[in-house]
């Protein structure tokens, strides 16, 4: 033990571990309780491990390893997935968050030191990194690009280094760290690559002989293949995505400006710091975006002032090139629209836009503003020159020392006190460390113990397959991220789901459409079930809600009390005991269960599927609009507009299809089962609603497509979205023939 002291980089490490403690106080005290966490990404992240997990255990190690590449899920997360096997749901997420602040903080003293030669001043870069609002708040809110950032000051060191001797090992070094850059996330991957841009154009300028070196290109094109080869291979289900119809992951323009950093950010002190959050408030209010992420970006006035302090002495080119860092990432990180107390008005255009319109795939890139992460490495190395300056100042008692510190010979250095060679030096350490702490921090941080019910732990125990749908799953983004946690523990298929950052297009339109479903998914949370969960069908199905739960396989709904409750400062009504009276008084529940987090239905399975219904299609695109009358919502049609009929039955069925119609000139309606025609008529009577009902047969069981084709007098399919073109239809059944 005496020996593994004696190591000056262990003694490092343990200083940063220390001050983890202390500046995430009371997480360790919580290590095994609970995890850090400010927020529902933390929850997602842990979820979606939690499901990865199972696959390493159901499959073994080194098969769901290989699954998990085949879905290209082979990242960040996938590292979580690992600790949780090996020390538990909690334990495991926490030891990574400790690392993220501990590696942090070593990388950047190990970067520092390597610019600096002095051990105080690159122990406080290590501090500034660590525990910068910016790391702080991206970790406890698991955003895990930004959270992860420890590789970051690995990569340019041993980047610097490679240039200094063009020597493998450096070579294969940061080579390595880019690859666990890549592994963390595609995004951060991404700013590395601007950083790359701008050390490439640096050396240009500073070592152009360099570049006419045969071994410099011929590690040049190994590092073209291999990151190509590397990116296609994590990537590569981005990149399908990125290239086809439907690119979700493009959030649009508008998400670029919004999630971008206002200009002052990095001078207003964050809205969660311990002793003063409301300093500044008023200024924070004209943020485009008044949340913890817009306010994160805080530099810190003693860190300001160490890396102007920077060049006071030698104003060597590599410090420039980090102030470029500094400031072009931090202008980057501003978006593509210059933010100064909100976005101007008229709109001025910032670099950004360069980047979102002509790099490939910067245009699907939302957080903009954690491309400050780069700023935060730059401010940091700057503030050591700063600090190396400010410490070498402090007068030496032993001239030799000070000559070998000012002289940066790391052979003598290395025999010098970590926190200074004096007790001056030593004491202004400590001062300075105390002051960018005291400017940084942010403790009690919030933590989460991922308490839950014992109900999740009895279906993990059934083996049988089934489905369940959980209220509010489809509407509250708090509960949706919960539940990944959860069903992670009770492993069965959810009926419910939520996009969170990006929204697919069509994704939930069974949930949408689908009666009783669609009752308990969205209109009960929203409070409207008695308004809108007909849309346009003339019944809500309620009298055979068991059978549609049973046709779908749903063997429990459960309804979540922290979900349901509402928020009475919004004057959102506490919807849980409407949504208990439905369940009990409209579904017909077998058993029940309820404890402190949640109420559950058994659904009954005596009814067995045979009736039909109406579902609403909402992915077709003819549906142009829509209004409310007295009869409930009424939809445009323009012609290709469409329902389905489900036959619940294993049999095919005959039946009659009724509608109501209502036209504001003659058009001629055409209604095709499965594609035949089983109305046609040109209707001449308008303004008012024409009530039409058809006998149909050979409605297969299962899915069957109704399409609406609304024709002009000559013929001509209607394409419009007037509603004086096309047709208004509402009160669609289907009856079964008795």
């Amino acid at each position: 033990m005496k020996k593994l002291w004696s190591n000056e980089k262990i003694r490092i490490i343990f200083f940063y571990a220390l001050l983890t403690v202390i500046l995430t106080w009371p997480f360790a005290w919580n290590f095994f309780s609970s995890v850090p966490s400010l927020g529902s990404d933390t929850m997602q992240v842990i979820g979606v491990a939690g499901e990865r997990m199972n696959v390493l255990k159901d499959l073994g190690v080194f098969k769901g390893s290989v699954e998990l590449m085949k879905r290209s899920e082979f990242n960040i997360v996938t590292l979580y997935a690992f600790f949780q096997l090996i020390f538990g749901r909690i334990a495991g997420y926490n030891l990574l968050f400790f690392a993220s602040f501990v590696l942090s903080g070593f990388g950047m003293y190990l970067l520092a030191y390597y610019f600096t030669k002095s051990k105080p001043a690159s122990l406080i870069a290590g501090i500034i990194f660590a525990f910068l609002p910016f790391h702080v708040h991206n970790s406890l809110s698991t955003n895990v690009g930004t959270m992860h950032q420890e590789w970051l000051p690995f990569f340019a060191l041993y980047l610097f280094r490679f240039f200094d001797n063009l020597k493998a090992k450096n070579f294969l070094l940061a080579g390595l760290f880019l690859g666990l850059i890549a592994f963390t996330e595609h995004q951060l991957f991404a700013f590395t690559l601007i950083f790359v841009s701008f050390f490439v154009v640096f050396k240009i300028f500073t070592q152009p002989r360099i570049f006419l070196k045969r071994k410099f290109w011929l590690y040049a094109v190994v590092s073209f293949v291999v990151l190509s080869a590397v990116s296609l291979f994590m990537f590569r289900s981005l990149f399908e995505i990125a290239f086809s119809g439907n690119n979700y992951l493009d959030p649009g323009f508008k998400a670029a400006v919004k999630y971008s950093n206002d200009a002052l950010s990095v001078f207003v002190p964050p809205n969660f710091h311990s002793f003063w959050p409301g300093a500044f408030s008023g200024l924070r209010e004209t943020f485009e975006r008044r949340t913890d992420s817009s306010f994160s970006a805080y530099v810190g006035f003693l860190v300001l002032l160490l890396s102007a302090a920077a060049f006071f002495r030698d104003r060597v080119s590599k410090k420039w090139f980090w102030l470029a860092v500094a400031i072009g990432f931090y202008v980057l990180s501003l978006g593509p629209h210059l933010h100064f107390k909100g976005e101007l008005d008229p709109p001025v255009k910032m670099p950004y836009l360069l980047a979102y319109e002509y790099l490939p795939f910067f245009n699907n890139i939302r957080t903009v503003g954690r491309l400050f992460v780069f700023s935060a490495v730059a401010f940091s190395v700057l503030a050591a020159w700063g600090s190396a300056y400010v410490i070498l100042k402090i007068r030496n008692k032993r001239e030799e020392i000070k000559n070998e510190l000012l002289n940066g010979d790391i052979s003598k250095s290395e025999q010098v006190d970590i926190f200074g060679s004096n007790r001056g030096q030593k004491i202004l350490f400590f001062a300075v460390s105390a002051v960018i702490i005291l400017e940084f921090l942010a403790i009690p941080v919030k933590t989460n113990s991922l308490l839950h019910s014992s109900f999740y732990e009895k279906l993990g125990q059934e083996k049988e397959d089934y489905n369940i749908l959980e209220v509010p799953g489809s509407t509250d983004y708090d509960f949706a991220s919960r539940d990944l946690v959860w069903k992670s523990i009770h492993r069965k298929n959810t009926i419910n789901g939520y996009d969170f950052a990006r929204v697919i297009d069509d994704h939930y339109t069974f949930q949408r459409g689908t009666p009783v479903i669609r009752t308990l998914l969205y209109d009960i949370p929203e409070g409207n079930e008695k308004q809108n969960d007909r849309d346009i069908m003339k019944d809500s199905y309620y009298k055979i809600s068991n059978e549609i739960l049973n046709y779908y396989n749903i063997r429990y709904v459960v309804l979540d009390k922290e979900g349901l409750k509402g928020n009475p400062e919004k004057g959102d009504a506490d919807q849980f005991y409407s949504a208990r009276a439905y369940a009990q008084n409209v579904l017909k529940c077998k058993s029940e269960f309820e404890d402190d987090f949640l109420f559950a239905c058994e659904v009954s399975r005596d009814a067995a599927p045979r009736h039909m219904f109406v579902a609403m299609d909402y992915s077709n695109k003819h549906w142009v609009g829509k209004d409310k009358g007295k009869d409930g919502i009424r939809r445009w049609a323009e012609s290709g507009a469409g329902v389905k009929i489900v036959n619940m039955s294993p049999e095919p069925q005959e039946g009659k299809f009724n509608f109501k119609v209502k036209l504001y000139k003659p058009i001629r309606v055409i209604a095709l089962l499965n594609g035949a025609p089983v109305f046609d008529k040109y209707i001449t009577q308008f303004s008012e609603k024409t009530y039409v009902s058809v006998d149909i047969s050979g409605i297969k069981s299962g899915e069957n497509e109704i399409i609406f084709e609304v024709r002009a007098a000559n013929g001509l399919e209607i394409r419009s979205e007037k509603k004086s073109d096309v047709a208004t239809i509402y009160d669609v059944e289907v009856e079964a023939k008795k």
